[in-house]
């Protein structure tokens, strides 16, 4: 699912994210594009929530890995332990299905590979994920290390030195603290219950710098006096206590504290949807600039589909932790193709009295829908870019209705 003319920011193959059983998300995959605005959209239960929750490690997945600028930040171990079982399984059946010693014995030894294999495929997958953050401060040490060397050789008098030296110092302290899952921040659905009411905007807003090892006051409060007027609010607020603000100021506090990590990924989860309808198009608004004015690259998670056809380049529609369809924007609404894709956007309510009288809604009934008694389902690029998830004989038909 990649296209080859922009890098690719995020990965997330064969997520699963199980609960006690119960699954939240189960085989997902999709990529992201540096720079473009990724929406996800389905109902609630689906599993949207889930996947961001996901990615940002707030929960350990069950299987799969999500890699972030190249590197594995999140891997889970369930698919190799299940193999595992599997071909523990199948060599105790050899006695019962197979005479042949030599059969026995070639078997034995390719179930035995498959272990060691999916044994190795574990302790790859805990390393990533346990020690992704570590692994990306070593780097930036390293690299830091090298542009110091070159600054103490270009040096020219010891006053130049010293502070060279004091500098390097306070960035080393830095970048042994920098997590690489920093660079992935996160705007929360409910801007009360995402602030800590006992803390000072100020307060809320520059906490992770300081859990980053920043300690120079000063700097601090230049960057969230900054971030403050970014997002429209003003230096006065600073000082204040969440409970003094609307709901639409508490989100933009929210994103403040996000964006004030200089992040390369925001995940929005549905930042908007307890907003008011007046306040929800300033927030929009609000992060259509951030992206422009600082390069961002945003995960957008949402129920109102206009909204994500406005905001989004590309979207993907979840239904019940499976991901079914996942198109550019103006492809989903022009040639939507899966029946669920069909039935969401039958509901958009229209501003037109007349035309939405005439309107039919499509409803979605999986049983009635779908007939995978022969073969299952699954995700298959239809046309170029516009996938779809679907047997054979779906993916014929698919094909027939857009003519190709």
């Amino acid at each position: 699912m990649q296209q080859n003319n922009q890098e690719t920011l995020l990965r997330v193959e064969h997520l699963c994210q199980y609960f006690k059983g119960l699954k939240a998300v189960d085989d997902v995959s999709f990529d992201i594009k540096r720079g473009e605005v990724f929406g996800l959209v389905g109902e609630s239960g689906c599993g949207k929530t889930t996947t961001g929750r996901s990615i940002i490690k707030i929960y350990d997945i069950t299987s799969g890995s999500i890699y972030f600028k190249d590197q594995r930040i999140c891997a889970g171990t369930r698919s190799y332990e299940d193999a595992i079982r599997n071909a523990r399984r199948e060599m105790r059946q050899l006695k019962k299905t197979e005479t042949d010693p030599a059969v026995i014995a070639q078997k034995r030894a390719a179930l035995n590979q498959v272990i060691a294999e999916n044994r190795r495929q574990i302790r790859s997958a805990r390393f990533d994920h346990q020690h992704s953050d570590a692994e990306y401060a070593k780097r930036l040490v390293a690299k830091l290390n090298k542009e110091y060397q070159q600054a103490v050789a270009n040096c020219t008098s010891d006053e130049e030195l010293a502070r060279l030296k004091a500098k390097y110092k306070n960035d080393l302290r830095v970048a042994k603290k920098t997590k690489l899952i920093t660079k992935i921040q996160m705007i929360f659905q409910d801007p009360i219950a995402s602030l800590n009411p006992r803390m000072t905007v100020r307060e809320i807003i520059s906490e992770g710098l300081v859990i980053n090892g920043i300690k120079d006051q000063a700097y601090i409060d230049e960057q969230v006096y900054r971030i403050l007027e970014l997002v429209g609010l003003t230096r006065e607020h600073a000082s204040r206590y969440p409970h003094e603000f609307s709901g639409g100021q508490r989100q933009r506090i929210g994103i403040a504290r996000s964006v004030i990590m200089h992040p390369d990924l925001l995940i929005a989860d549905e930042p908007i949807s307890a907003l008011d309808v007046s306040i929800q198009a300033q927030i929009i608004n609000l992060l259509n600039e951030l992206r422009d004015e600082l390069g961002l690259t945003i995960m957008f998670i949402a129920h109102d589909l206009s909204v994500v056809k406005y905001f989004s380049d590309r979207i993907g529609v979840m239904y019940f932790g499976k991901m079914v369809e996942l198109a550019s924007s103006d492809e989903l609404f022009a040639h939507p193709l899966h029946p669920y894709t069909k039935s969401l956007l039958s509901a958009i309510p229209l501003p037109d009295p007349h035309a939405e009288k005439r309107r039919q809604r499509v409803s979605y009934n999986k049983l009635e829908a779908h007939d995978y008694s022969q073969e299952g389902p699954t995700m298959r690029e239809v046309k170029p870019g516009h996938f779809v998830y679907c047997n054979s004989a779906e993916e014929a038909a698919y094909k027939k209705e857009l003519g190709l």
